[in-house]
């Protein structure tokens, strides 16, 4: 199309090499591989410019794109940022791009921390890159989170430990303290050891909260009256940062331990009425009307599960109590000890250890690296709780989409599965559903076979996600959760039995032969009976005779160890016979004999899927 008949450029063929500047005799024509007609192709030589020219020029906006979750505008200025920009340290090598951001021009120095310009007001020089995070440190400023935080860690073990102690982990808060000082110094203070009487988890969460604090435990898990904060300083030499946390903290603990003495003036069934006041979901109604649907499915649940009466009314009485605690004073102070401090005040009132052990539990697990609960009783409550909510918000139309899940209902379905994998209960998400839509009743604004239909894809990516965790490997879960995934602890017998058998070669040369064998019967309705005394060749009588023992095995590993022996007998079957042969009665015989090998298959997976 750039050249014409009589050999001069085309229309097409100017305006190509207009198009990038150069004359149309630059224009040279090229066979790229797999194409039928030649390409026209041009050369273009520019001059390189220089780094800190690009630099320039690419940075101010970078700056200005960088994402904070609350940027805002500063002053006068129509710039939005994080902090407004008091000084910009750029350079390459020696060189200080020149660039302006917010109205502040770069240079090559920065600042330290504000009590090194105390003697220091000079800003701080920095002669190169390299130069950098020595000359920072020099001037109080670590600049590496990631060393920050260990440097922390390790003053962490170091004070617990000269109290003979250790320090009570908190990932989430280290991570907080690494983000927040400058200078990673850590110092440990005491408070009056009768505060000690309160529950540990009030302690750790008040100081964890209010002072950013880690709490020291001994060997056997018991505090200590000391903390570890963060002094954002290289010293504390006149022993002021310890006095003033120590000050704070203990108004901070006469406050928990106020909260704790008044909600223990009444009874935690005092307050079960009052949860008619607090919402749970405007469709759902309130706390007290989940509370109801609560116990219906933990009565529901627990006689299939039980035949102790007392064991189950144990349970009810759990139900009910779960989530009073959210109207005591301690919770509404610290929204994230519910449920514990239920447990807690349970505790002190003398209720059986089975009911305050599952109220204070029954939230977990809370994340993926959280224990579930640790009685069956609190596996039970917190199944019952977390199905309520999940099937409740899908009955009124409150279902995750995308990655938008404010109700945290995929967190919720996944402890249900785990609860329901870990402890191996017999009961499938088809009848916790039926029990939970019962229980929602006339509340429900969806269709029930429309809401369980959409329950059920939503609990089978719970379980596909539960194998992922298990850390079975992708052909075991895709082979085993094609042939069932409700039964969980059938579908683990299963994963552990193929795992076991994963690296074993006749497994391959087994999927082949699968697929095989489904491509024969597909369209084909074989019978379940067929005479074995009809089949001629021998490779199909050995089957035959083989599928007998198959068929007899009961438990996965025996069964997995005959389908693997399967391997070898099955490639000669293909070899040597015709399964769509000419005389009927022989072909209807060969494809029940498959029909049924395919049948003792799917006892354990489709390995069709195997690869």
């Amino acid at each position: 199309m750039c050249v014409g008949e009589d050999g001069k450029p085309t229309i097409q063929g100017l305006k190509f090499a207009e198009k990038w500047g150069v004359d149309f005799s630059a224009v040279r024509f090229e066979q790229p591989a797999g194409k039928k007609e030649p390409c026209a192709v041009v050369t273009i030589t520019r001059k390189g410019r220089p780094t800190v020219d690009l630099l320039a020029e690419a940075l101010p906006g970078l700056i200005a794109g960088l994402h904070v979750p609350k940027a805002m505008r500063w002053g006068k200025s129509d710039f939005e940022f994080v902090r407004p920009i008091r000084n910009i340290l750029c350079l390459f090598g020696e060189q200080v791009v020149p660039i302006t951001v917010d109205g502040v021009t770069a240079t090559n120095t920065t600042w330290g921390h504000r009590l090194y310009h105390r003697q220091h007001p000079e800003p701080v020089r920095i002669s190169t890159p390299e130069a950098y995070e020595a000359a920072l440190e020099a001037a109080g400023v670590v600049v590496s989170v990631d060393v920050r935080r260990a440097r922390i860690a390790a003053q962490l073990e170091d004070l617990a430990a000269a109290v003979k102690g250790r320090v009570v982990a908190d990932a989430e808060l280290l991570d907080t303290l690494a983000e927040i000082v400058e200078f990673p110094k850590i110092v440990r203070g005491e408070f009056p050891a009768s505060f000690l009487e309160l529950p540990k988890e009030v302690l750790v969460t008040s100081l964890r909260e209010h002072q950013k604090s880690f709490c020291i435990e001994d060997a056997e898990g018991a505090l200590l009256p000391f903390f570890l904060t963060a002094a954002n300083r290289t010293d504390d030499p006149s022993g002021f940062v310890k006095a003033g946390n120590e000050w704070v903290l203990k108004a901070r603990l006469y406050d928990a331990r106020f909260f704790f003495a008044e909600d223990r003036k009444h009874p935690l069934s005092d307050r079960l009425e009052k949860l008619q006041a607090l919402t749970f979901q405007r469709d759902l109604g309130s706390y007290h009307a989940k509370t109801g649907r609560v116990v219906a499915l933990v009565k529901a649940l627990a006689t299939r599960l039980s035949n102790d009466d007392e064991h189950i009314d144990r349970a009810l009485e759990a139900a009910r109590m779960a989530k009073c605690d959210l109207r005591t004073l301690m919770v509404g102070e610290f929204p994230e000890l519910q449920g514990i401090m239920g447990g807690e005040y349970l505790k002190h009132e003398g209720a059986h250890e089975d009911v305050w052990m599952a109220v204070k539990e029954h939230y977990r697990p809370v994340g993926a690296d959280d224990a579930i609960p640790s009685t069956p009783m609190g596996g039970l409550l917190s199944l019952c709780d977390k199905l309520d909510t999940v099937v409740g918000c899908f009955a009124v139309g409150l279902i995750p989409s995308g990655s938008k899940d404010p109700l945290a209902l995929r967190r919720a379905g996944q402890g249900i599965v785990r609860i329901l994998w870990e402890r191996g209960w017999a009961l499938t998400p088809t009848d916790l559903i039926a029990a939970a839509l019962r229980a929602v009743g006339d509340k429900a604004t969806k269709p029930a076979s429309e809401t369980t239909e959409a329950l059920l894809a939503f609990f089978k990516d719970r379980v596909a996600y539960q194998l992922e965790l298990a850390g079975y490997a992708g052909s075991v879960r895709r082979s085993s959760l094609a042939t069932g995934w409700e039964d969980l602890a059938d579908l683990k017998a299963r994963c552990e039995a193929l795992s076991a058998f994963a690296d074993d070669a006749r497994f391959a040369s087994l999927a082949q032969s699968a697929k095989r064998i489904g491509n024969i019967l597909k369209d084909e309705t074989p019978v379940e009976a067929f005479d074995a005394a009809i089949l001629q060749d021998a490779s199909e009588k050995d089957l035959a005779a083989r599928l007998q023992k198959l068929e007899a095995q009961k438990d996965q590993a025996s069964l997995l160890q005959a389908l693997a022996d399967l391997a070898q007998p099955l490639e000669a079957f293909f070899t040597s016979v015709m399964v769509k042969c000419d005389d009927p009665a022989l072909r209807a015989a060969r494809l029940s004999l498959l029909h049924r090998l395919r049948q003792a298959f799917l006892r354990v997976a489709d390995f069709s899927l195997w690869q």
